[in-house]
């Protein structure tokens, strides 16, 4: 005998066979109780989910022997004839192979004949999306104003093609997919009568491949049973179906989790070796994904279509993850989806992918980044009120600096360069203007080793004052050296005495003229509200933070 594939062998017969769309066959049911035929009807869902069974079931019922009823005989042959689609009074029509006007004008024609035994004329028209505009046109008089005996059953997988023209004259009904729960049982019904002993794991691992469509689920069923034999091994199915187990997904997440490169490799190694494509593993990793999401959202683990045993596993996973981050990589995967569909080497560049991820920075919370600024700004404050007293700045023999890079340091630990500016703002305490008349001749004489011609230039200078890190060189004469070339030892001088003393200070010089015009120095005119201060001690604070004095 020939064998028969379970999905037609397993197709429903009657309203009750028809599972996880009550909302429609309630609705149909009633509306033949109550002798309140439409005269179109359009059918639109995924696939598998039954669109085109129910269409059959309806005109089963609505030829019934004596008058339309639900409670019609399969068996019968009217019946027969419309499940086999050679019935004379119920014409099945492919919308994707007889899209045209003149086969729409064929129709038209025919469906003017009465019956020849039934006692409705039914068309039923599969993908009806496909039609032209030209035929949806030629269809809308007759969809309107149909003859008395004449009925219309439409099925489409994509309803935003049909236009609205046609919707309008129609009772339309939208298929769902049918949940994993509903396609469990009916397998587990099925395999039941068909005696073959399957574990409920794999029958659930079916139900999951099959994305919601019953048609799916049997094909797949029929190609299980084709792999094992008489062995239902759950490691057998999972090989038959070519699918990720879920230890698999969770070792993905490890690894980001834990920046492991080594345990994404294995990973990565392990979906090679089921002979996933790449498009299929991503779907995957974002199902996976939004399984973790929901099992962190209060009562969301109920929402998750899988087993109880998976939804405790999720519920763990949740806890370690940050929602950020499980957006971040979700958004990364989907952005490479169609990179991946349409690459030359698609498992190379999912790769690739994979451990870019593991380079992600992990999110940081507000609140604890809140809580860290607020802490900051409270050591800060602190600082500032335990560096003052009522007299003004603390003396300069008590811990001050100490008290501030503690405050600025928890631990103790103070930064190089910071380590660096204390040392040269203490070695500037000793700096003063005897001190560089004690030492001038020393560094001339170094200049002059260097600079001959540059150390002859200061000898028409003399040193008139040092305050803030600022030399002033006062003119002997009238002096008009070029100014390129005074810059220059300037520098050398400022570069010398900087190395001398262990700190940097600016040096400028002034001639008899600019006194006499009270000229002031170049700082000077860039703010004339900046004063001098003769307190070593303000000085010094000024130094260390690297401020200006302000009237």
């Amino acid at each position: 005998m020939t064998y028969k594939v379970l999905s037609l062998k397993w197709r429903p017969q009657c309203f009750e066979d028809v599972v996880g769309q009550n909302h429609v066959t309630q609705t149909l049911i009633n509306a033949i109780n109550l002798d309140k035929i439409g005269q179109a009807y359009l059918f639109t869902g995924p696939r598998g989910v039954g669109k085109t069974t129910t269409a059959r079931v309806l005109a089963m019922a609505i030829n019934s022997s004596d008058s339309p009823s639900i409670n019609f005989d399969p068996d019968s042959n009217e019946s027969r004839e419309i499940a086999a689609g050679r019935s004379i009074d119920v014409l099945e029509i492919d919308g994707a192979s007889n899209r045209g006007i003149e086969e729409i004008r064929n129709l038209r024609e025919q469906i003017k004949f009465p019956p020849m035994n039934a006692k409705f004329k039914i068309i039923i028209i599969d993908e009806v999306h496909m039609l032209t505009t030209q035929a949806f046109n030629a269809l809308l008089r007759t969809l309107e104003e149909p003859p008395s005996h004449g009925k219309f059953i439409f099925a489409t997988t994509d309803i935003h093609k049909v236009p609205d023209t046609i919707i309008s004259r129609c009772q339309r009904f939208d298929f769902n997919r049918i949940a994993i729960s509903i396609i469990v049982e009916r397998l587990q019904f099925i395999t039941k009568a068909e005696n073959f002993n399957i574990s409920k794991e794999s029958i659930f691992l079916i139900s999951k491949k099959a994305d919601g469509s019953m048609r799916d689920a049997l094909s797949l069923l029929d190609q299980v049973i084709a792999y094992c034999g008489d062995s239902f091994e759950h490691e057998k199915v999972i090989s038959a179906l070519g699918v990720i187990r879920s230890e698999l997904f969770f070792q993905f997440t490890d690894a980001i989790l834990n920046k492991d490169y080594k345990r994404m490799a294995l990973f990565i190694e392990d979906i090679a070796n089921t002979g996933t494509h790449p498009s299929e593993t991503l779907v995957g990793l974002r199902e996976h994904l939004k399984y973790i999401l929901y099992a962190g959202i209060d009562q969301g683990n109920f929402l998750l279509d899988i087993r109880a045993e998976d939804k405790k596993k999720y519920i763990e996973e949740y806890k370690k993850w940050n929602r950020k981050d499980l957006f971040y990589v979700h958004q990364i995967l989907i952005d490479a989806s169609p990179t991946i569909k349409n690459s030359d080497s698609p498992f190379l560049l999912l790769e690739m992918i994979l451990f870019k991820i593991l380079e992600m920075e992990n999110s940081i919370q507000l609140d604890n980044l809140i809580n860290k600024i607020e802490q900051n700004i409270n050591n800060n404050e602190s600082f500032v009120s335990k560096g003052k007293t009522n007299n003004g700045i603390r003396n300069s023999n008590n811990d001050f600096y100490k008290k501030k890079f503690e405050t600025t340091n928890p631990k103790g630990i103070i930064e190089d360069d910071q380590k660096e500016r204390l040392t040269k703002s203490e070695e500037s305490e000793k700096i003063n203007l005897d001190l560089i008349k004690k030492n001038w001749n020393k560094i001339i004489k170094v200049i002059q080793k260097k600079r001959p011609s540059i150390s002859a230039m200061f000898e028409d200078y003399n040193l008139e004052s040092f305050m803030n890190n600022k030399l002033i060189l006062k003119a002997k004469n009238n002096q008009n050296y070029n100014e390129k070339i005074l810059k220059n030892g300037l520098d050398i001088l400022k570069n010398e005495i900087s190395s001398q003393f262990n700190t940097q200070i600016i040096i400028e010089t002034v001639n008899i003229e600019d006194q006499k015009k009270g000229k002031k120095s170049k700082d000077d005119l860039k703010d004339p509200t900046i004063v001098k201060n003769d307190d070593e001690v303000f000085n010094k604070v000024v130094d260390l933070f690297d401020g200006e004095i302000l009237r």
